[in-house]
């Protein structure tokens, strides 16, 4: 990846100059200049295919880009990934879980994993995504499995939330609640990134 000189933007949650990347000759990201400022609730709009995914893992050091430069928070994407991801809350387009816990435990075992601390969030964002935590997870819905997703990338109050297509499966009192519990975030001055292919809903 190209190193740029020039300093971070200490205004800028999410930075991107140039980035490129390529599957064998098929180009996916050509020199993507793109600029999130913090405190900010963004959309990432693009049909299926754009390279928003692409993209989203390269921000998170999960994939090195061919060219360019790709920074969140001030750091490196790739070479300062474990830094990067410590601050982030990621829910992926495509979200598993190990289906023979339950949501409960689900939860607590990433948040010991993140250092511990955010058992009271938990329970408050069960209650208003109306997640039964107690039922093991196979025996969870597509809906109800993204309200756990939404929870474990929302439970540690991260300075940036990277959300892909976050509202997949959800009905449409549980969206106007996600909704609320973003516009709360970027208030708090914390930074939303919100991946979707759907004009209407960015």
């Amino acid at each position: 990846m190209i190193r740029s000189p020039r300093p971070a933007d200490p205004g800028l949650a999410v930075e991107t100059a140039a980035l490129t990347k390529r599957y064998g000759a098929r180009v996916v990201l050509d020199h993507l200049d793109l600029h999130v400022p913090r405190g900010s609730l963004f959309g990432f709009l693009g049909p299926n295919g754009a390279g928003k995914t692409t993209t989203i893992r390269i921000l998170l050091g999960l994939l090195r880009a061919d060219g360019g430069e790709a920074r969140i928070l001030g750091h490196g994407a790739w070479r300062h990934g474990p830094r990067v991801r410590a601050d982030v809350g990621y829910l992926p387009g495509d979200v598993r879980f190990y289906d023979g816990l339950t949501g409960r435990q689900t939860l607590r075992f990433l948040d010991a994993a993140r250092g511990g601390g955010a058992q009271r969030e938990i329970e408050r964002l069960a209650r208003r995504l109306d997640l039964e935590l107690d039922k093991r997870v196979r025996n969870y819905s597509r809906g109800m499995k993204q309200k756990l997703g939404l929870i474990q990338a929302l439970m540690h109050r991260p300075q940036l939330l990277i959300l892909d297509e976050p509202t997949i499966a959800l009905d449409p009192l549980v969206r106007k609640t996600l909704y609320d519990e973003l516009r709360a975030a970027a208030a708090d001055g914390r930074t939303v990134l919100f991946s979707s292919h759907t004009l209407s809903e960015v």
